[in-house]
């Protein structure tokens, strides 16, 4: 073994590290292929860091291609206290005009206080059913209702009754909330229905929604529902709830209160309010294009885009050093930024490139950036051009028309970084590859050395021995020589 090897040269007078010598004289192939492995390593660390960079960047795009993006609203209202409003992309930059002269109701029946239960504890008789109808179906125990899951509701509590009718499946309905009231006296039953305003039948006839209960309870109705009634530029609005969601484009109305002087009509004399009567102070909603928030949402993809570039010139010098993929992908990603993007009427106008509203390129580095003043003045002129820019999207990928950027830009990144014909994917791989390769023959060639190293060893030690034995030898012939001589 060559642990049983040693060299001191005390006999040979040769140097101690003389196997070290020569089996560094042999480590040049090891050290360069060492060296390949650490500049390969380091360009595939690179081109790893450079894919992410990139994903970000088509992350970015894909967030900017749902015209939802584009359209961010800020909404403001002159009486919040009476009537507040949101908006989405869909909405479009206006000022309305709101008048509120009823605000939607939920529909409660109570029970009355002589029908009213004594103790908590005390159940209903032999035989108790229970019945209710609301937004015309019938629910209870009765044969050919909706029931409770039981045919009697036989020693039940009024707690009982409330658990049974709060767990009834109402379909698409919203349903009926049970609860029971202590008045100081006595318990009692409410239903509330969970949809406000009132019931609309087939025949159009507008009621009550909770209606038609059992008799032998006597029910007082506490809470009428009514519809919400507003006036919206002029034109009567009916509302079941006081969010209004479908009266304007993209915009909620919340009602809060009713406006000053404002009262309500019953236009076809049907009994239930349906107009406003007399307009009292109207409250403004002022809905404008958010580009504030349009703008954080631009700076957000060009910083994306920055940071490609910023990484490709920082490593351009030694990790990224010749390497033509890196250049090739800055080369590809100008291209997609400075194409025009056009529709199936052609290129479109006023705005179909990034430079058209602002856009500038630093020559030197390749960063881009928005002149403010030229941004500020297309977002003006045609918001939705610059929309459209973006997010114009094509039935078909072969009608000859280039889509909007941020499709061009993510489906650049995609194919660049697929995992099936990727460039990117496939410099990793290769890279990936190479050293691979590199470390099964470095770790070959460290075997080799080692069993270089042990032979010169054990060669040597051999020699040191040899010389040491002949030493010893001589030494003791001369010492006999010498004795012969002497006698």
């Amino acid at each position: 073994m060559a642990g049983s090897f040693s060299i001191t040269g005390l006999a040979s007078g040769l140097p101690s590290d003389i196997v070290d010598q020569l089996v560094n004289a042999q480590k040049t192939r090891l050290k360069a292929m060492e060296k390949d492995k650490s500049f390969f390593s380091s360009q595939q660390t690179a081109i790893g860091e450079l894919e992410t960079k990139m994903l970000a960047l088509e992350t970015k795009s894909k967030e900017l291609q749902a015209t939802s993006a584009w359209a961010p609203h800020t909404v403001s209202s002159s009486d919040s206290d009476r009537v507040a409003a949101t908006a989405d992309s869909t909405a479009q930059a206006a000022n309305h005009s709101v008048v509120v002269g009823q605000l939607a109701t939920y529909d409660t029946k109570a029970m009355d206080a002589a029908s009213g239960f004594a103790a908590s504890t005390t159940t209903l008789g032999v035989g108790a059913t229970f019945s209710f109808e609301y937004n015309g179906v019938t629910y209870g125990t009765s044969e050919g209702t909706t029931n409770f899951d039981t045919s009697t509701l036989e020693n039940m509590t009024l707690e009982d009754l409330a658990s049974a009718i709060n767990g009834i499946d109402y379909g698409d309905d919203d349903g009926v909330s049970a609860s029971v009231l202590y008045d100081g006296s006595k318990y009692r039953l409410i239903l509330t229905a969970k949809d406000s305003g009132t019931y609309t039948d087939s025949f159009g006839n507008r009621g009550d929604r909770i209606d038609n209960i059992a008799s032998g309870y006597g029910f007082t109705q506490t809470v009428t529902p009514q519809d919400a009634i507003l006036k919206i530029d002029g034109i009567d609005v009916v509302s079941s709830t006081n969010q209004v969601t479908t009266a304007l484009t993209g915009v909620t109305l919340n009602l809060q209160d009713v406006t000053t002087g404002t009262t309500v009509a019953d236009s076809d004399g049907d009994g239930w309010p349906d107009s406003i009567g007399t307009s009292g102070t109207a409250v403004n909603i002022s809905i404008q294009n958010d580009t504030t928030a349009l703008k954080t949402v631009l700076t957000g993809f060009l910083d994306s885009y920055n940071a490609v570039v910023d990484y490709v010139n920082a490593h351009k010098t030694d990790t990224l050093s010749g390497d033509t993929l890196s250049r090739s992908v800055l080369s590809q990603m100008r291209t997609a930024l400075n194409t025009q993007t056009q529709n199936s009427l052609g290129t479109l106008s006023p705005y179909s490139t990034l430079a058209e509203m602002g856009l500038r390129t630093d020559q030197k580095t390749g960063r881009i950036s928005f002149d403010s003043s030229s941004l500020d003045k297309a977002l003006a002129t045609d918001f939705n051009s610059v929309t459209r820019l973006f997010t114009s999207k094509h039935t078909s990928t072969a009608d000859g028309f280039n889509e909007g950027l941020a499709h061009r830009m993510a489906d650049l990144i995609d194919s660049l970084t697929s995992s099936t014909g990727g460039s990117v994917t496939g410099r990793k791989d290769g890279l990936k590859a190479r050293v691979d390769r590199l470390e099964k023959s470095i770790e070959q060639e460290t075997s080799r050395l080692e069993k270089v190293r042990e032979t010169l060893t054990k060669k040597f030690s051999n020699l040191e021995q040899m010389i040491s034995k002949m030493n010893s030898q001589s030494s003791s012939l001369t010492s006999s020589i010498s004795k012969l001589s002497g006698s």
